[in-house]
């Protein structure tokens, strides 16, 4: 199958299990300018772009910024292909000494399937270090709907960034 049609049907299942959860009537202007900015996105683009920006998620990163004792761990790898983050939310933040932050992430994988992943972020003097531990809360978009609340104004929002930003000079682009 092509690789557009494959995005194009992924994006519109997420879309509608987002559009399935309770949302507020008073919100009704925000989600026709949502739908207009869906409608205008350049899928190919955007195809081009989420393969650019796509990494390798692991399950554990730590990371020091020093010069002199700087260093940068990963763990094993969360996902079998890499994967680009489209909406993240932090669950809980607290802040003494070390900021710990939970977050919510809602991946798209090369394969186009979606996974849900908590992340527990840890930092220290200001970033300095950093340590993140992620798992894997659910893959199906009914369970992903259910753990998540998915924000579809602001995924729609960052799709259409991500599209924006392959129309830069030197993004590569990509066999599709």
């Amino acid at each position: 199958m092509n690789k557009r049609i494959e995005l194009v049907a992924a994006i519109n299942a997420l879309i509608l299990v987002g559009e399935n959860q309770e949302f507020d009537p008073g919100q009704i202007l925000q989600r026709l300018e949502t739908i207009e900015l869906l409608g205008k996105l350049d899928y190919d683009d955007l195809l081009q772009a989420l393969r650019f920006n796509a990494e390798t998620v692991y399950a554990f990163t730590a990371e020091g910024a020093l010069r002199d004792s700087g260093c940068r761990y990963n763990g094993l790898e969360l996902f079998p292909c890499r994967a680009t983050c489209l909406y993240s939310y932090c669950d809980m933040e607290e802040e003494d000494v070390v900021e710990m932050n939970r977050v919510l992430e809602l991946w798209l994988l090369e394969d186009f399937s979606f996974a849900l992943v908590a992340s527990t972020e840890v930092y220290y003097q200001d970033g300095e270090y950093r340590t993140a531990y992620r798992v894997i809360r659910a893959t199906d978009l009914e369970e992903i709907a259910q753990e998540m609340d998915l924000d579809v104004d602001e995924i729609v929002a960052n799709l259409a960034k991500y599209a924006a930003s392959h129309k830069e000079d030197g993004m590569p682009t990509y066999e599709l």
